[in-house]
């Protein structure tokens, strides 16, 4: 991490030296606090020890756009704001197997200097084919994707920004959702230094579990000969949000699944627009939900949660075929099988294990980004927020939970850990947003106010539309008042769950 430190004079003719970085001179400039010191094309010019090189230094009216190729194919991509920077760096991250390089003109228009990395590799993010060669896994660059290239981001990064304003970040900020807040974990995990902040959405951490995971659905239908109409999935949706959405005290369609209990064979003999509902739609929605299992039944992982819309990982064509969701698909074809050719209707309950077992072996260590030791990235002053939505249709929440738990137990208790780390649940809401629930409005804001202020957020604001609602402090949550309009997120307090719960 970066302590807080004061604003620097600019110097004429310096020569910033930052590890193995060597920045050219700074040219002497009168600027505005929050200006640049030197123009965008000059970054050109930057120099760096380790074969990293500057490919562009382009502007805009706003924006100071810089791109640079780290050796090892790692491509990033560089926002500056040409006028009132915050003094603020934030590094933005990806989504799936990553691949695209987006340059991050949302976090500069801010008014953050701003990194983004494709990690080491092109192509769609639903795309893991890269990884794969007939002679072996390119381990290189699975490496470079799972951790490297985030660092590297970050070190580049902030170097093109010490060049820019003649003066380092203050602060520097973790901003990203999926895939994007497993790198901002692997950065506390592994590179504690790098940020004073993080803020992970929806964690894509467990890597080498939920994704397999993610196959079981699709597994569990074709197992069973019976694809389960998308309707029919609609209408057991609907059945939860009937049954479980007043227990909350307000009816508003959003469901906590931790008190919702629902059998799916109660709904067997209704009818839908396109099927009645059977004993076989029935058995299927609630192996779906329990997750997969061994074949003496015990627990491998987590399965959608009530009330979560079944369309991302049991989908199906209109001809009713099974229709997983490619990044799965793709982690069974090139990381499990390594087989081109490889038809994942060949995977069955019996020997999903097997895959399951291989996945954590082959990639734990790289890939699971789940270590609970956070001391290092604590000790430093660092801040942490968490939050997840309950009804994610593609990360099982209950991993994040998992991890939070184990997190705190490391750390030494809810109290200790809450110092520097805070999870919040978001009910209704699916993966990194919608949903009917209430999404996170400005998490970024409230860890800010955390890093720079010393104020921990109790809760985190949330907002669907004219729906405002808070986000509580794990494992607290939203309850009514009683009194006032249900859409006030004011008429609102966060209190300990009550009646059972689900396991």
């Amino acid at each position: 991490m970066q302590p807080s430190r004061s604003w620097c004079a600019v110097l004429s003719g310096l020569v910033l030296t930052i590890g193995l970085t060597v920045l050219a001179p700074v040219s002497r400039a009168v600027s505005a606090p929050g200006d640049p010191v030197r123009s965008c094309a000059s970054l050109t010019e930057l120099t760096f020890s380790d074969g990293t090189r500057v490919t562009g230094a382009e502007e805009t009216a706003a924006i100071c756009h810089v791109r640079l190729l780290v050796p090892g194919s790692i491509n990033i991509a560089v926002s500056l704001p040409r006028h009132d920077w915050n003094g603020r760096f934030q590094g933005v991250g990806g989504g799936g197997y990553a691949g695209v390089l987006t340059p991050p003109d949302d976090a500069a228009a801010a008014g953050y200097a701003a990194a983004a990395t494709d990690t080491g590799h092109t192509g769609s993010p639903l795309s893991g084919a890269w990884a794969w060669s007939p002679t072996g896994m390119k381990q290189d660059l699975i490496t470079d994707f799972a951790r490297r290239s985030v660092h590297e981001m970050t070190l580049k990064g902030k170097t093109v920004t010490r060049a820019y304003y003649g003066r380092p970040a203050a602060h520097s900020y973790w901003n990203g959702c999926s895939t994007g807040g497993r790198q901002g974990l692997m950065e506390a995990q592994r590179h504690p230094e790098d940020y004073d902040g993080i803020l992970s959405a929806a964690p894509a951490i467990n890597w080498d579990r939920f994704i397999p995971s993610e196959l079981w659905p699709q597994i569990v239908m074709r197992e069973s000969g019976h694809v389960v109409a998308p309707c029919v999935f609609e209408a057991v949706e609907e059945a939860v949000v009937a049954a479980c959405d007043a227990k909350d005290g307000v009816p508003d369609g959003i469901v906590d699944p931790r008190t919702c209990r629902f059998d799916p064979s109660v709904l067997i003999g209704k009818e839908t627009p396109c099927a009645t509902i059977t004993a076989e739609d029935a058995a299927v929605v609630e192996k779906i939900w329990q997750g997969p299992r061994r074949q003496d039944g015990s627990f491998l992982w987590y399965g959608l949660e009530p009330g979560a819309p079944f369309t991302g990982l049991a989908g199906s064509t209109s001809a009713l075929e099974p229709e997983p969701f490619p990044i799965t698909a793709d982690w069974f074809r090139w990381w499990l099988a390594k087989d081109p050719d490889f038809d994942w209707r060949t995977v069955t309950t019996a020997d999903f294990a097997d895959y399951f077992d291989r996945s954590r072996a082959e990639y734990h260590d790289v890939l699971g980004t789940d270590d609970p030791d956070l001391g290092a990235f604590r000790n430093g002053g660092g801040k942490l927020i968490l939050w997840h939505g309950w009804a994610d249709e593609l990360i099982f929440p209950q991993g994040t939970i998992d991890y939070y738990r184990r997190l705190t137990s490391a750390m030494g208790g809810p109290h200790r850990t809450e110092q520097f780390a805070r999870l919040f649940m978001a009910p209704g809401v699916e993966h990194c947003n919608g949903g009917p629930g209430a999404a996170p409005v400005d998490p970024l804001a409230a860890l800010v106010k955390w890093v720079e202020d010393g104020k921990a957020p109790k809760t985190l604001a949330g907002r669907n539309g004219d729906l405002t609602r808070p986000l509580c402090l794990w494992p607290t949550v939203p309850r009514y008042t009683g009194h006032g309009s249900t859409d006030d997120a004011t008429n609102f307090r966060c209190a300990a769950t009550s009646g059972p719960q689900r396991q």
